[in-house]
């Protein structure tokens, strides 16, 4: 971490340097960071079309094989090195944005401590921490809130694979993202906040860009996708009517729709 913190503290030291406020050359930084790390955030879109690109497959394997999950899983194995995907990549950024976090907060940390730079931004100190001064830095946890429910509002609508998620899925991460951002905006410099704040903004910028520059619309079956999501739903309606049908009726049932299924 040591050697991360000092190659980011070089390059936050060129940004200051150039623009001779703090606050702005956070923003700098943080801007750098998302255009040294586009190939991966390329790389991340690519994949995640490929995941939604696969879902009616995937779709269909959960039908032919309902309630086989031995069989469910080998099957989806062999779809995802087919299509050489891999399922850890969506991590791949979180892991990444970690490590920077980390990295930037002994950035600002040791500016501090050694005094090197005007720590002010539009007149607000950006030593401060809102659990230690109160007052006008409940700010900081706030602006850093609102950003991480932007990020999540954005991704819902339009992120490839998580537009694809549950109700339950999409507004559960944006609560915990969230609360985390309102959490840690309480117990770190206004500095950290701010460059997770531009950080969260770039994403969403980024996330249009690379709709714009990887259509997903271009590589997956939407009308696909939503007939084998019907299918499926179908299937899967037929062991939740509870204290109407015994065991057996239910089996035979989702036996003849598997038998309708595959022949067509």
């Amino acid at each position: 971490m040591e050697i991360l913190s000092t190659a980011l503290g070089y390059v936050m030291n060129f940004c200051y340097k150039l623009l001779h406020d703090y606050g702005l050359a956070i923003i700098l930084f943080t801007l750098i960071s998302k255009i040294v790390l586009l190939p991966v955030s390329i790389w991340v879109q690519k994949n995640s079309i490929k995941m939604v690109k696969m879902q009616p497959d995937i779709n269909r394997i959960l039908i032919k094989h309902y309630g086989d999950k031995d069989e469910i899983a080998e099957e989806q194995s062999k779809l995802y090195k087919k299509e050489k995907y891999n399922p850890l990549a969506s991590l791949i950024p979180l892991i990444i944005q970690i490590i920077l976090l980390l990295g930037v907060v002994a950035v600002i940390k040791d500016g501090i401590n050694e005094g090197v730079a005007n720590m002010k931004f539009c007149g607000y100190d950006l030593t401060w921490i809102t659990t230690k001064q109160w007052g006008l830095s409940i700010i900081t946890p706030i602006i850093a809130g609102v950003s991480a429910w932007l990020l999540c509002v954005a991704q819902n609508a339009s992120n490839v694979l998580q537009a694809e998620q549950s109700k339950l899925n999409k507004y559960g991460m944006m609560i915990f993202s969230v609360g985390l951002s309102l959490y840690l905006g309480c117990f770190v410099y206004a500095g950290v906040a701010l460059y997770w704040t531009a950080s969260n903004i770039f994403a969403i910028l980024q996330l249009y860009l690379l709709n714009w520059a990887i259509n997903p619309k271009n590589y997956v079956d939407y009308e696909a996708l939503e007939e084998t999501k019907k299918e499926l739903a179908e299937i899967e309606a037929l062991g939740t009517k509870k204290g109407k049908r015994n065991k057996e009726d239910i089996k035979r049932e989702k036996a003849d729709y598997k038998k309708v299924f595959l022949c067509c």
